[in-house]
């Protein structure tokens, strides 16, 4: 009996990723098969991204895209967030055979097998469902490297933000469960562990723990691989964590700080409870603590409705200060589940003539800090060939996955993907380097 096939495509941000990979292997494991080719699969499932109006678009447009090519007689599933979101979408998609929310992740496989023969639209519910360690995963990103996801949803209730309205109150996991997952992961050969949530530093607050603790846990774990934290939020960074990361082997010094402004007026609108000031310090410490080997990474946003045109120069200057080594420049999204949407926006073209300057000063920024790392010697993990590039390519500890570009290694032999690997960075182009092997 043949087997039935699967496409499974992932929109938005690594959290989503987790997810995606916890249905594909709950289905690979059932006995499905996986394929790439969308229109010979039995089951297409979108796990789609709510984020801003254009993920949301992403996330229809990419639907109908796929409804239009898949085969007679296949079920299609859009599942996630714009579900979670939109829970009306159960009734306002009729392509749709399928419609879950977040909660139905973990049993995705188990509700599809029931009704292959029918339509399923379950009422969405609140989201409650964090991962953990008992779920299998189907690694999608690399063999090499896995994000692991300590804590969900958030009750940072950002103006501007729906990730409340999204992905449900904060959540997170017991610090044992973590670390058997990060074991687990290893022994199945990862090297990189990239620790996620929407705000990690706020780990511990439901389990009596602490970011710097659950670091501690995991980097005890005797095994050779690395760690790395991303989503710090500004005001939950302690002087304690920067010095445990710092302390800590395996530990990466790569701290991504969304600080989104500057000016005390527009962070106070944003309900972000800090201030420059705690910005400057914040990174000050890093720097006295960690020396020159240490990576700062931030975002942006450009016409926040409460921004002014002072604000915006505020901004602008800061910049050029060239405080940070990476940054995405974000245009404002309104959106409707967010306190902001009732402010008034600013007229759309100066909005645009703002974003512009700030995504050229991001750049100029960037080229200017990133040649630091030019003579460096690091170890670089060694992921394989690029498909695209057909070249031996990895990464260093400065360069966190899918966001911060590549290092092409020149001089490979006989050295297997992933190992780390001695180097030599000789070269730098646009936010991607080159290595020699040392």
């Amino acid at each position: 009996m043949k087997k039935k096939s699967i496409f499974l495509e992932s929109l938005g941000c690594p959290k989503n990723r987790v997810d995606s990979e916890i249905i594909l292997s709950s289905f690979l494991n059932s006995g499905w098969e996986l394929t790439d080719n969308e229109s010979e699969a039995d089951l297409i499932i979108l796990n789609t991204c709510s984020f801003i109006l254009a993920a949301r678009e992403e996330s229809i447009s990419r639907f109908f895209e796929l409804n239009e090519i898949r085969k007679e007689g296949s079920k299609i599933c859009i599942a996630g967030c714009l579900p979670q979101l939109y829970p009306e979408l159960t009734t306002m998609i009729p392509e749709a055979d399928i419609v879950v929310g977040i909660n139905d992740i973990p049993r995705l496989r188990e509700l599809v097998e029931k009704n292959m023969e029918s339509e399923f639209k379950k009422e969405i519910q609140s989201p409650e469902f964090i991962v953990n360690s008992t779920f299998d995963r189907c690694l999608t990103l690399s063999p090499y490297t896995a994000y692991v996801k300590i804590a969900d949803g958030c009750d940072n209730w950002c103006t501007y933000c729906s990730i409340p309205n999204i992905r449900g109150r904060y959540r997170e996991r017991d610090p044992k469960d973590i670390v058997t997952e990060v074991t687990n992961l290893v022994k199945k050969g990862v090297k990189e562990i990239v620790l996620i949530s929407q705000d990690t530093t706020k780990y511990g607050a439901n389990t009596n723990s602490s970011l710097a603790q659950l670091l501690e846990l995991i980097n005890n774990i005797p095994l050779k691989f690395k760690i790395r934290v991303m989503y710090f939020y500004l005001s939950r960074i302690t002087e304690d964590l920067i010095k445990k990361m710092n302390e800590l082997e395996k530990v990466m010094p790569y701290f991504e700080i969304p600080i989104q402004h500057v000016s005390s007026e527009v962070l106070a609108k944003m309900n972000r409870n800090y201030t420059v000031s705690d910005i400057i310090k914040t990174i000050e410490f890093i720097k006295k603590t960690c020396g020159k080997k240490y990576i700062l990474r931030t975002t942006l946003i450009s016409a926040f409705p409460a921004e002014k045109k002072k604000d915006h120069e505020t901004l602008i200057d800061f910049i050029k200060e060239n405080h940070f080594d990476y940054a995405g420049a974000f245009r404002y999204s309104k959106e409707e589940h967010t306190a902001a949407f009732k402010m008034r926006s600013i007229p759309a073209k100066t909005a645009e003539i703002r974003y512009l300057e700030i995504e050229k000063a991001v750049g100029k920024m960037m080229e200017k800090r990133l040649d630091r790392f030019v003579g460096m010697k690091m170890e670089i993990l060694y992921e394989g060939i690029d498909t695209e590039l057909k070249v031996p390519v990895g990464r260093g500890w400065h360069q966190a996955p899918e966001i911060d570009g590549i290092t092409i290694i020149t001089n490979i032999e006989d050295q297997k993907p992933g190992a780390y690997l001695k180097c030599l960075i000789v070269a730098r182009e646009g936010v991607d380097f080159i290595a020699e092997v040392i």
